[in-house]
């Protein structure tokens, strides 16, 4: 696309160059009088498609993140489209002085940390986890950040670590429609019970690629529900038992476990870390959070499989917001919207007055934060004869999205436009990008998501650095 705008500036149709019409030795008659022969012809305009800002660290960063994620470097493919951030130079511009901070050795508590909320794109932790390698090799890694304690259903993966329990556990969030009275379901929106005595949850390193990220935390946060009739658990680091904490308190409040770690050498692999309920009472896990002592980046992958953005006002907010105040997000992404879609009952207004309440809580709780909202995919429907055909609906909700992220200046990204526009989900399912249901993304096609929406992310930053070497 460069190499055509070069070639027209030399042929005088670009750059601002003038063309024959407009040249003065060019049109004698008409200065002597003349009537001018013919009118004046237009030219068609140059549009030149919007590309990523490369530099050398931008480069070295994808090779780290698509080791680390893939095992090597992404095949290349027509079907995956770079498009910038809808209003970046302004939405963004916090999270850009907290990455320049970080780099200076200025930020105060030496960690850039990201809020990744969504549903199942989200929730496999495909492309948070390219933007957690993309990021950390740039930046600095400040650990793995938050996970849950207990899968939230079958198919419940994060890239760092594997998640071990025992049977006895049930999984309460608002989509699974057993959300108890108060919806104290802390950060993630997400509750993981136990009553039965000497059932366990382990957290562990996951694949080996990211084997050292587990290895190296140093501190960990276990989040659970106080509540009036708690029951208590032990918590144990390999054979080592840390502690026995009760959950009983006098009313339902999300409360924190920070245990003192065993000194282990500066190399030396931290052991999986297991709760062991005790089976006096109910105990709630809410996940944990688990960082290294450097300054880095953090990013916390908050998904659920099957939610909508809408489902958080059901959550209990003085707890979520206190959560999210500890965390301190310097970018909040949300990416909701797929679901929605099926949602046909549901008034379009109404879907907007929900979603500018779910970022009003957002603005709230974290006014410093950066706002991103992440568009659907192309999610097509079947018609009466089994053909996919565009769904109006998803017109809507994108126009939403973007109305509303400019209104609450939080940038947007086009994930439909990403894939290539209307209709692109059916090229994608082919070219093994996406699953058959024509609505989830292959491994290959998240990755390939995280590497543009890094990109996108980091286009402004790059671009302003850039020019300040210059």
């Amino acid at each position: 696309m460069r190499i055509a705008a070069i070639a027209l500036c030399l042929f005088g149709l670009a750059c601002g160059a003038k063309t024959p019409a407009e040249s003065p030795a060019a049109t004698p008659a008409a200065r002597l009088g003349a009537p001018p022969t013919s009118p004046p012809q237009a030219l068609p305009a140059v549009v030149v498609a919007p590309e990523p800002v490369v530099t050398a660290a931008s480069t070295a960063a994808h090779a780290h993140a698509q080791t680390r994620t893939f095992g090597g470097a992404l095949p290349s493919d027509a079907n995956v489209h770079f498009v910038p951030i809808t209003d970046a130079p302004l939405a963004l511009t916090h999270f850009h002085e907290a990455l320049r901070a970080l780099a200076g050795g200025k930020d105060p508590d030496g960690k850039v940390r990201i809020a990744v909320y969504g549903s199942s794109s989200v929730a496999v932790d495909r492309y948070p986890g390219y933007l957690r390698g993309y990021l950390q090799q740039r930046f600095g890694d400040g650990g793995i950040g938050f996970v849950a304690a207990v899968p939230l259903w079958r198919w419940h993966r994060h890239n760092e670590v594997v998640l071990q329990t025992t049977k006895g556990w049930t999984v309460e969030h608002v989509q699974k429609k057993n959300l108890r009275e108060g919806g104290h379901l802390g950060l993630l929106g997400a509750a993981q019970a136990g009553t039965r005595k000497r059932i366990t949850t382990t957290i562990g390193p996951g694949a080996p690629e990211s084997f050292s990220d587990y290895a190296n935390t140093r501190r960990v946060d276990l989040h659970y529900l106080g509540q009036v009739k708690g029951g208590r658990f032990t918590l144990e680091l390999g054979d080592r038992k840390l502690g026995t904490i009760s959950t009983r308190a006098p009313a339902p409040s999300a409360m924190v476990h920070t245990p003192t770690l065993p000194t282990l050498p500066a190399d030396g692999p931290l052991p999986p870390l297991r709760v062991r309920v005790l089976g006096d009472g109910e105990v709630r896990l809410l996940g944990a959070t688990l960082e290294r002592d450097e300054p880095g980046v953090v990013v916390d992958t908050l998904g659920i499989g099957g939610t909508r953005a809408a489902n958080m006002l059901a959550w209990d907010e003085p707890g979520w917001a206190n959560a999210l105040r500890a965390r301190a997000p310097d970018l909040v992404v949300l990416a909701y919207g797929a679901n929605e879609c099926m949602d046909l009952d549901e008034p379009i207004e109404t879907y907007r007055e929900n979603l500018e309440r779910v970022l009003g809580r957002f603005a709230e709780a974290a006014p410093q934060a950066s706002c991103l909202l992440v568009g659907p995919v192309d999610f097509p429907e079947k018609d009466d004869t089994g053909a996919w055909i565009p769904r109006t609906r998803l017109d809507q909700i994108i126009e939403v999205q973007r109305e509303v992220a400019q209104e609450r200046k939080c940038g947007f990204f086009d994930t439909r436009a990403f894939m290539g526009g209307v209709g692109a989900m059916d090229t994608w399912v082919t070219a093994k990008l996406a699953k058959a249901d024509h609505l989830h993304m292959s491994k290959l096609g998240y990755l390939h998501l995280g590497r543009v929406l890094a990109d996108a992310l980091m286009r402004d930053f790059d671009s302003v650095t850039t020019a300040a070497v210059r």
